[in-house]
């Protein structure tokens, strides 16, 4: 079968932030129209804000007349609830405040039915033969799938956001993204109290935590907050990085860690941080520490003193991302929707 009208369906946040996600949509969609003679991006507007929000979401994409097109690809939660005959997921990610995330929102006992409902949902929405096949962006995502919801799914790396990542010098550690408390900025902030090199930390982003972490460094002159920053300025500050630190808890995907990769830097993360520890190959490409402030002041110590180490990691980390792309994924989808 071919595929001539394309629907890619997404979430789309009331709040209007642009984030990972965000960026994955508009790439996936650029790249189909490649391939495909009619693609149309359908966006979902969804609110998590109460559990009735949740639900409205659910139930707004189940409901859905896709009709007119030959194939639907879904990614994150609750786009999948949508009716096709030929209808492949891509799943980003389900909701996480109901899986490895529970934990902070289960004090109320009622929240254990409905992360009940939830998992019941999902795992009938993402079931053959609701969903002709079924792909995950990374083994994170897979592994959630197979311990909560006993569905197994194929691990496809999505592409970069386009080109022009470049690698000038090795001067600062560099933190990028959404200042959430899942990031764990705080890791890198408090690192510094155990840094010895006379280094920079430069921290580029948003979000609801930045109060919280500026209070943190206190009058730490090395550490420096630079809010929003331009796609330009990132790839700026990504070539004159001497590593990235990117420690989230148990991460989905992580772009910064191939956004790095991609300007030739080594990257520090996490044993517990999810996807990223799948990338990094301890003392080949970065470091996987404990999340222990200490650890990460130590790996950076040894790169500072070491730049040609650094650079090395970074040729290292560059090579071993190399296959994956945007085209690769884009085939792949199109012939699970066509077979």
């Amino acid at each position: 079968m071919k595929i001539y009208r394309l629907a890619f369906v997404s979430h789309k946040p009331l709040s209007g932030e642009r984030g990972g996600a965000e960026i994955f949509n508009e790439e996936i969609v650029k790249n189909f129209k490649r391939y495909v003679n009619y693609v149309e991006h359908i966006e979902i507007p969804c609110s998590e804000a109460t559990f009735d929000d949740i639900l409205r979401g659910y139930i707004t994409c189940y409901d859905l007349d896709l009709s007119r097109f030959d194939g639907v690809v879904s990614a994150k939660a609750p786009t999948y609830a949508v009716q096709h005959p030929n209808h492949v997921c891509y799943l980003v990610h389900t909701m996480r405040v109901f899986y490895d995330m529970f934990d902070e929102i289960s004090a109320d006992p009622s929240n254990y039915d409905k992360q009940k409902l939830i998992h019941h949902m999902d795992t009938e929405l993402l079931k053959a033969p609701r969903v002709k096949k079924l792909f995950s962006i990374g083994h994170e995502v897979d592994k959630r799938l197979q311990e909560y919801n006993l569905l197994n799914s194929q691990v496809l790396h999505p592409g970069l956001i386009s080109g022009n990542f470049m690698c000038n010098d090795y001067d600062y550690i560099y933190v990028p993204g959404r200042l959430h408390k899942w990031k764990r900025v705080e890791l890198v902030v408090k690192a510094m109290k155990y840094v010895k090199s006379p280094i920079k930390l430069k921290i580029a982003g948003t979000g609801e935590q930045l109060k919280e972490l500026q209070n943190l460094a206190g009058n730490d002159k090395r550490i420096e907050f630079l809010g929003y920053v331009t796609d330009q300025q990132m790839k700026e500050l990504y070539a004159d990085a001497l590593c990235v630190t990117f420690t989230p808890i148990r991460e989905d995907y992580g772009m910064i860690l191939h956004e790095a990769f991609k300007s030739q830097k080594p990257v520090i993360t996490c044993s517990d941080s999810g996807e990223p520890a799948y990338f990094i190959k301890d003392g080949q490409n970065g470091f996987v520490v404990e999340p222990e402030p200490s650890q990460i002041a130590e790996r950076i110590d040894i790169l500072y003193n070491n730049k040609e180490l650094a650079r090395h990691m970074g040729d290292c980390g560059k090579e071993s991302i190399a296959h994956i792309t945007w085209d690769n994924v884009v085939k792949t989808l199109l012939a699970a929707l066509e077979a």
